[in-house]
Order: structure tokens, then C-alpha cells, then sequence
């Protein structure tokens, strides 16, 4: 559009699109005569029409560096998105990076998936995928997102129970391998990790000021994670992970005499042999060599968030009240991925409920 302003000038308006945020985008610029200002507004459509073109047409690879990796960065944390990087790198930028985003079509999803090795690599493949069309669907670039439509999925593998490690499944359990740790810095992370089922951020970013030992509960607040070059206090993962949990009384005694013998101190509960609170990867590796030097289960920091859950569950405990102590935000999770049973507590379960029945 042009207009003549009151000093005799002429102003050019022309509509160039909108932004990836929806944002209307508008140039405008005043010139001296009619001859510039219409050459002006003929170069700005222009060059909205080609753009518009331009992005019709945009590739997959330059779609998720130029726009899905960055939102991505400002929005969740370093960890979660280093697993997204790695998935596309490893996966998806392999199998789509030479295709514009409207020439992804569903057997080409389908020829990744086959080519998974296991089920669930597959669905974290088409889980991220999905993020990617999602967001180009939502941005004009595809009319369709052809990664939420149904696939087939490799076989779910058969595991032996001990693939990742091994699980206690009840309390006295938890507390006859407790009292074989003899080393201070594993034995506090296994007496917060067995009796509370903190995740292994939570563990390490446990403060003193977060455990009432007189009331015997914590308040779970923060968690320490890798964030960029180093790590950092932040918030819990979810909402419900923000959360308190009752201490038994045998992590209660420990815990009180762990306090007082350091002096009442504050700040992190979990340290090093230097006083600072200990780094969880490093940690992690020197438990797995410790389990090894001793001769130990092989019960990993992961483990004893799962050997919490299935104790709760085999003393009886309601399921709901588990999955709070947990921070899950859905019970489902609590069901199928973290309580985990062995045959022997089945048999001992039927054993309980014969006591009494006659035999025929």
C-alpha cells in the first residue's frame, strides 16, 4: 500500500508474512516520489511472495537446526535436549536430512523403524520425529504429521530379570545390604536411595535444611543436574516431584548420628572427601567399581528407586500413595516401570494365602 503524507512524501506498507511465532511482519519506509515508493513496494512483495516460497520448500536438517533444536534449548533442560540431539544425530538427520519436510512420507518413518534395533530405540525415534512434524505443522511448513500415524514396531525383547542390574524387593532386604557398605559416601546415598526412592538428582541435591529428623520427613525440592558446562541446583523435574516423604525410623537413626557427627552442618547432605557436594556421575562409577571390589549386588543408584517401589508395594502399601512418594505424575508409570517382582515373592505370597486351607 501506498499513501501521500502530509509533507508531500509517500509512505510504502506492505504486509511480509508472519513470524514462526505467528507474529504479523510489516515493512514500512517513506520516499521522497511516487516512482520510489512504487519500485519499493513492487521489491517488497517481492520478495514476501518468495519467501513464502522458500518456505514451502524447507529441509528437514534445516528445520531442526534452525528452529527445532533452538526452541528446544531455550525451553527444557540440558539433559533432556542432549538426548534429542543425539537422536538426531544418530537417527533421524541420517534417514531424513536430504528430504524436504512435505517429501517424508509414511514408509520412509516405516523403513526407520525397521531398521531399530529394539523396540523401544524405535519409538524414541518416531517420539522425536513426531516433535519435529509437529512443530512444522504448527509453523505452515506440512499439512500432515505423518509421524503420528500408526506404525509397526520391532518385537519387545525378552530380558532376564537382572538385565540392568539387580532389585531389592523388601525393606529387610534394603537393610541386610545397607549394613555391608562400609564406606560413608555410599552408604549415605544408598540409605536415601533405598528409603526414599529419590531419583539420583535428588539424591545428590538433598540439603539438611530439607530433612526434619524430628518429624522424620523430607521435602524433596531440588535436584542436582548436569546444566551446560557443569552442574546446578534446580527444581524438581514435574510439578508432583516437588514433594515430602516420611523417613523410616532405621534411615532416621542414621541419618541423626551422620548430622551430629559432622557437627550440625548445613547445605549438601552428599559429599566428597573434600566437603563439597559430591558430583552423581562420578559417584555412580566409583559405586559400580566398589560393588565389584566387594563382591556386592550389583544394585545400581538407578535400582534403588525401583527396589523402593516394589518394597512399598510387597509391605502392602497402596499403590497411589507409592506413585506421590515417587513424584510421578501418572500411577501408570508407577505400575509398569517401577515395580518389579521376583518369582520367589510370588511364591511366598501363595505360600501366605494357603496357610490354613485344607489340601485335598
Amino acid at each position: 500500500m501506498i499513501e501521500k503524507t502530509s509533507t508531500g512524501k509517500y509512505r510504502v506498507r506492505v504486509d511480509m508474512g508472519r513470524d514462526l511465532h505467528g507474529k504479523r511482519l510489516r515493512n514500512t519506509k517513506t520516499v521522497p516520489t511516487m516512482r520510489e515508493a512504487r519500485a519499493l513496494e513492487h521489491m517488497w512483495a517481492e520478495m514476501a511472495r518468495t519467501d513464502a516460497v522458500i518456505r514451502d520448500h524447507m529441509r528437514f536438517d534445516d528445520f531442526v537446526i534452525q528452529y527445532y533444536l533452538p526452541d528446544k534449548e531455550k525451553h527444557l533442560r540440558y539433559n533432556t535436549v542432549r538426548r534429542y540431539k543425539l537422536e538426531i544425530k544418530k537417527r533421524l538427520l541420517p534417514a531424513f536430512s536430504h528430504k524436504y519436510l512435505e517429501d517424508i512420507k509414511q514408509r520412509d518413518i516405516q523403513a526407520l523403524l525397521d531398521s531399530c534395533d529394539t523396540r523401544n530405540m524405535a519409538k524414541v525415534s518416531r517420539d522425536v520425529l513426531r516433535q519435529i512434524l509437529n512443530m512444522a505443522m504448527k509453523y505452515g511448513y506440512v499439512k500432515q504429521n505423518v509421524a503420528a500415524l500408526t506404525y509397526d514396531f520391532p518385537e519387545r525383547a525378552i530380558r532376564p530379570e537382572d538385565h540392568n542390574g539387580t532389585w531389592l524387593t523388601s525393606f529387610e532386604q534394603h537393610d541386610e545390604f545397607i549394613e555391608k557398605i562400609d564406606n560413608q559416601l555410599f552408604k549415605t546415598v544408598c540409605v536415601l536411595g533405598l528409603s526414599l526412592g529419590l531419583r539420583k538428582g535428588e539424591i545428590f541435591g538433598l540439603d539438611w535444611e530439607d530433612i526434619d529428623l524430628d518429624h522424620r520427613v523430607v521435602h524433596v525440592k531440588q535436584t542436582y543436574v548436569m546444566e551446560g558446562s557443569g552442574y546446578k541446583l534446580m527444581a524438581p523435574k514435574t510439578a508432583k516431584s516437588d514433594r515430602y516423604i516420611p523417613l523410616r525410623y532405621v534411615a532416621t537413626e542414621y541419618l541423626k548420628d551422620l548430622y551430629e557427627s559432622r557437627g550440625e552442618p548445613t547445605g549438601a547432605v552428599v559429599i566428597n572427601k573434600y566437603g563439597y557436594r559430591a558430583s552423581p556421575n562420578k559417584c555412580a562409577e566409583r559405586w559400580t567399581e566398589y560393588l565389584q571390589k566387594h563382591d556386592l549386588e550389583k544394585v545400581s543408584i538407578l535400582n534403588m528407586r525401583h527396589s523402593f517401589a516394589t518394597a512399598c508395594v510387597n509391605a502392602g502399601m497402596d499403590i497411589v500413595k507409592v506413585s506421590r512418594m515417587l513424584g510421578h505424575t501418572q500411577i501408570s508409570t508407577t505400575v509398569s516401570r517401577y515395580v518389579r517382582y521376583k518369582v520367589d515373592d510370588i511364591q511366598e505370597e501363595f505360600d501366605r494365602l494357603s496357610v490354613g486351607q485344607k489340601r485335598d
